[in-house]
């Protein structure tokens, strides 16, 4: 495999990534994951806009955003993908010795972007998937889209290890995402999910649900789920770039409804794809 990385494309076994780089000492930097259909990158523009957001946020100084799009096409051209791919991009500060933990503006930032072909999910998306809830240690800032991710792995290994797609995180009783994904419920034919915040990451495919529900006449709302109350629910779907609109439809042991995606998130799924094929 070629990956991107600072000017070069490069085999990743020749990678050399510095014992300096604050991303790999301090976890200090950020990530997007993009994905494709038709081979044409998928709301690409939005996907940069967060990026600069969580870039602004650390204030890190990366001024080349708009070379992303041709360093991913290249990348896949070199790796001979001719079917729709997903492309991660990581942006850290970049290298600084000696070893502190404040840092100096002008530091030049670290760019990786790999690319790599998109797994079938159509079991998920036709059948569901089970999902457990775990309590969100993760820091406050959780609208920065971090590398980070420590409590996210470690809550998805644990949910993947029990027989769970997803960990869904909660605080204090209330539902906040998924350790890669946002979480809706239906009830009585409303959409809710959790409000933006600092504790949630304002979801790219999120936000297509919002304006899909909003056009098509679908009552949906920010509103904080409680997981002492989760069973009250009628259907429930997790969303996010490379998972789109997937049904949950167990909990730990529980079965939702009849263990089939509930109808209201299989209208969504199909006007998500109708998006889809017009972008």
């Amino acid at each position: 495999m070629i990956a991107y990385y600072n000017g070069k494309f490069i085999p990743v076994e020749n990678i050399s990534v510095s014992p300096f780089d604050r991303g790999f000492l301090f976890a200090d930097g950020v990530y997007e994951t993009l994905r494709t259909y038709n081979k044409k990158l998928f709301m690409l523009q939005k996907h940069l806009e967060r990026l600069q957001y969580s870039l602004n946020q650390i204030s890190i100084n990366f001024h080349e955003s708009d070379k992303i799009e041709n360093l991913i096409y290249r990348c896949a051209e070199l790796n001979n993908l001719n079917s729709d791919f997903s492309a991660y991009i990581q942006i850290t500060r970049g290298n600084s010795f000696p070893r502190t933990h404040h840092f100096q503006s002008q530091i030049k930032p670290n760019l990786f972007i790999n690319v790599s072909e998109i797994k079938n999910r159509e079991k998920e998306i036709n059948q569901g998937v089970s999902i457990t809830f775990e309590p969100d240690i993760r820091w406050n800032r959780c609208d920065i889209k971090s590398i980070s991710l420590l409590p996210n792995v470690l809550a998805n290994h644990k949910a993947i290890s029990s027989g769970h797609y997803e960990a869904v995180f909660f605080r204090d009783n209330l539902i906040t995402e998924g350790t890669h994904t946002n979480f809706f419920a239906v009830k009585n034919g409303n959409v809710l999910t959790a409000p933006l915040s600092n504790f949630i990451l304002n979801g790219v495919t999120r936000n297509i649900v919002f304006q899909l529900c909003m056009q098509n006449n679908i009552q949906i709302a920010e509103e904080y789920l409680r997981v002492n109350e989760i069973f009250e629910y009628d259907e429930f779907f997790i969303t996010g770039t490379l998972t789109e609109i997937t049904p949950a439809v167990r909990i730990d042991k529980r079965i939702i409804g009849d263990g089939k995606p509930g109808r209201l998130t299989k209208k969504i799924q199909k006007l998500f794809y109708e998006f889809v094929r017009k972008h």
